[in-house]
This record gives C-alpha cells, sequence and structure tokens, in this order.
C-alpha cells in the first residue's frame, strides 16, 4: 500500500506510469489511475463524469478511442508533482501521434512550470510505451449528419461568444459545452439560448495532500485537458468536431527563459491545435474533429466582433482571480493583468458607458493599476503569467484610448502616455497586420464563412 503519511519528496520518485483506465458506461463515469514510482509509491485517480444522452444510446466505441490520448494529458497533473525523468504508458491504445503530442505538452506545456517551479530547464522525458500502440489507419471524413453539429467548450469570456454568435449566424447547429461550469459559464450560455452540457472533472485529493506537503505544483496545459473531454464528450453525443476559440495571439511568448520561449498559453496556440489535432485524428480515424474558429484573428479582432454582439454584456467574465474568491459572486476584480488586457481591448470599439457597463470599474482611472498595463506594453520584464494578447495588440488599443475624448485625459492613460510619447501617435502598418487574417488550419466551408462573420 503506498505511503501517504510521509512528507512528500520529488527527489522520492523516477518514473511517472498511467496505469489503467475504468469506465462505467451506466453513469458515464471514466477513472483514470497513475501511479508515481519509487521506493515509497503514490497512487492517483481522476474521474471524468460525462453527459449521457438522454435517449441512452451512448457512443461508447467512438468515445473510447479518445481516453487513452485524454488520460495521458489529463496525467500532467499528477506528473508534474514530482516531474521525473520517465513517463511510461500502460494503457493499450495510444497511437504514436498522440505520444508526440504528450512529449510536447511535457515539454512547452509544463515550460512555465518548469521556470516557476525552479527546474534546470523545459522538461525533456523519456517516454516509455510498454503496452500495444494503437493502428494508425487512413483517415474519414466526419459524417455528414454530423459534420454540422459542433460541440463548442464555453470559458464565460468574449471568445467562445463571438465563436458561438458567428456559428449561429450561418445556420450550423450549435451545442455549448463546459467542464465543472461555474455560475458564469451558466449564465453565458443560457444568454444564447443554445443547448448546453457539461462534464464533471474530479481531481484526486491525494494530489491536494502531496500539494500541500512538499510537491511541486503549478501551471498545466488546461486547455489541452478541456479539449480532450470535449472530444470525447462529443463522441459520446454522437455530434460533429469540437470548435474552440483559440487566437493567434496566444502563440507570442511570455518571457524567454535562456534564449527558449515560455508560454502560459501554449496550449492555445497554433502549433499545439496542429499537433493535437494529429493525434485526434489517429485516435479517432476521423479528420477535422478538432479546430479553433478564431485562429485567424488577434485579441483585438476579436474585440471588435464582440462589440457586434447584444446580450451578453452582463453576463461575460474575463477575470480568473474572480473564481478563487470562495463564496463570492463572480465577477470582474478590475485588478488583475486578465482584466486589464481585456477592458483595454475592448476600449477603441465600445463607448465608455459600455464598456463600464460590462466591468464595472473604469481601470483606466486606476492609478494602482499602472505597472500591470505597462507589463502588457511590454514595458516589465516580461508578459504577465496570464491569457493576455500580444504586446503590439495592446500598444494599439492604449493609442486608441490616447486619442479617445472618452480616456484620454485618465490616469493610467496619461502616465503610459508621459512614459512613451509615441504611443499616442499610433502606427498604421502595425495596426492593419493586427487586423489581417493569419496563418490557420483549413475548416469546411460552413465554417470557413462563419469565421466571415460580425465583421
Amino acid at each position: 500500500m503506498p505511503n501517504r503519511s510521509l512528507a512528500f519528496d520529488p527527489a522520492g520518485f523516477d518514473s511517472f506510469s498511467f496505469v489503467n483506465i475504468e469506465r462505467t458506461d451506466e453513469t458515464g463515469e471514466v477513472v483514470f489511475h497513475y501511479r508515481l514510482n519509487g521506493p515509497a509509491p503514490r497512487d492517483f485517480a481522476e474521474r471524468i463524469v460525462f453527459a449521457l444522452p438522454e435517449d441512452g444510446d451512448a457512443d461508447w466505441d467512438s468515445a473510447a478511442s479518445v481516453l487513452p490520448l485524454l488520460g495521458a494529458v489529463l496525467g500532467l497533473s499528477y506528473y508534474k508533482a514530482a516531474a521525473p525523468p520517465r513517463y511510461e504508458i500502460a494503457v493499450d491504445g495510444l497511437a504514436e501521434p498522440g505520444v508526440a503530442f504528450l512529449r510536447d505538452a511535457i515539454h512547452f506545456g509544463l515550460g512555465e512550470f518548469a521556470y516557476r517551479a525552479g527546474l534546470p530547464g523545459l522538461l525533456d522525458v523519456d517516454i516509455t510505451v510498454s503496452r500495444p500502440l494503437a493502428r494508425v489507419d487512413e483517415p474519414k471524413e466526419i459524417a455528414q449528419d454530423r459534420i454540422n453539429r459542433p460541440l463548442v467548450p464555453l470559458g464565460g469570456g468574449k471568445d467562445s461568444v463571438v465563436s458561438v454568435e458567428s456559428m449561429r449566424y450561418v445556420g450550423l447547429d450549435v451545442t455549448q459545452f463546459s467542464v465543472n461550469p461555474n455560475v458564469v459559464m451558466q449564465r453565458v450560455a443560457s444568454a444564447s439560448g443554445l443547448p448546453f452540457v457539461s462534464a464533471r472533472r474530479i481531481l484526486d485529493p491525494a494530489l491536494f495532500e502531496a500539494n500541500a506537503s512538499g510537491a511541486l505544483n503549478g501551471h498545466v496545459p488546461v486547455t489541452a485537458m478541456v479539449s480532450l473531454i470535449a472530444v470525447a464528450q462529443a463522441k459520446l453525443l454522437g455530434l460533429g468536431p469540437v470548435v474552440m476559440s483559440n487566437e493567434s495571439s496566444a502563440a507570442e511568448a511570455t518571457m524567454m527563459w535562456d534564449g527558449v520561449p515560455v508560454n502560459h498559453q501554449w496550449s492555445k496556440s497554433l502549433d499545439a491545435e496542429v499537433l493535437l489535432a494529429s493525434a485526434i485524428e489517429a485516435q479517432t480515424g476521423e479528420r477535422g474533429g478538432y479546430f479553433s474558429l478564431l485562429r485567424p484573428f488577434t485579441e483585438l479582432r476579436i474585440a471588435r466582433k464582440f462589440a457586434q454582439t447584444a446580450g451578453y454584456d452582463t453576463s461575460i467574465v474575463s477575470c480568473n482571480r474572480a473564481f478563487r474568491i470562495s463564496g463570492a459572486e463572480p465577477g470582474w476584480c478590475g485588478e488583475c493583468a486578465k482584466c486589464q488586457f481585456v477592458f483595454l481591448a475592448f476600449s477603441p470599439f465600445m463607448s465608455r458607458e459600455r464598456l463600464m457597463g460590462i466591468v464595472g470599474v473604469d481601470m483606466f482611472d486606476n492609478e494602482d493599476l499602472i505597472d500591470g498595463f505597462r507589463s502588457l506594453l511590454g514595458l516589465g520584464n516580461h508578459k504577465p503569467w496570464e491569457c493576455v494578447g500580444e504586446e503590439a495588440e495592446s500598444t494599439v488599443a492604449l493609442s486608441h484610448a490616447a486619442r479617445s475624448d472618452d480616456w484620454r485625459e485618465a490616469a493610467v492613460v496619461r502616465a503610459l502616455v508621459a512614459d512613451s510619447p509615441e504611443i499616442a501617435q499610433g502606427d498604421a502598418d502595425i495596426e492593419r497586420a493586427l487586423f489581417e487574417d493569419r496563418p490557420a488550419v483549413a475548416v469546411p466551408p460552413l465554417y470557413e464563412e462563419a469565421r466571415r462573420a460580425l465583421e
């Protein structure tokens, strides 16, 4: 029996194993079992409870193909407790592209974790597969009766609203989805009036015990995890592609570490999307089952699209700090880097009255936030460890504020323009480039039409 009574010493583990998958079809529950191996091994089990169709006709055969990849990626929450040099796949059915994705998810997706945990560098892990790999056949196209029925993960902010409304505009049959939905996600889903399903993710309490007694802890590639839960959920319900709302801006590194980029948003980047789509294709045998609708667009372009919507202003919240305050009604904290960036991104496209109605406070009038805005502009040591846009986007948005009757006299705007007077002049070439299409994977015609909606 693994010993849980001792203090957790990360150096006491030489490998990590993904050891088993248990499935209870009647309840929709899947349990993934893991082990940190060493003289005193530690076992962990994570549970996902999927939504089942009302008619009871769940397509477990299709969903099961995704589970080995899903389990391997979910395992990073437990692997990072010790970050040993070897990761063993001891379950059947993972295809080689899934192994490749896992390798990059550890190396790049745990990059922030490695840096902030004080590790020597990005993790280069020996991944061993002790069970048969899945055979990879020539993929087929998604069946026509499912291709126009996307499952769309919601985050509670502007991006997924733009995706949902763009797809609604062209007649796609959207089902919204969240993992462990909070009140904001539920509010946004309700505001759309479209179907909404959810899954539950239950982390092993033993992980929190380990964290409290010395385990390594930090950021994991959550977007990749949610993406794969969504793919399995879509398969269970007989739906079509999982359509994400990840933007091109997510590719910009948060910082450089000894000449290597470290990106808080790696699993939202185009590189991660291409790798994960390839891994999903190999697992499911279907092409085109995972992509981001908003990939060609910057955050500013998405903010402009959101400004064309109606009915969501009092529903969305783009603030992670709000959800960490126990017992509080989730809302905009008005202080964190994410709140600051979204306020900045909205400001060129909305009146002061509308923006204040969304966020509730005037962040441009809070002198305590000047240094935070400086970081967004690239005037600090590095970008914040948050899901924020490019430094160029922040600079362009601030240049608009500096020329706006609504904002030019605000304390933050005046201070930043005093630091860098050229900001007030703007740069037409840089701004133009931010509103041009950027590289993206090809999508079916109706989804490409949706990309052009709300312009």
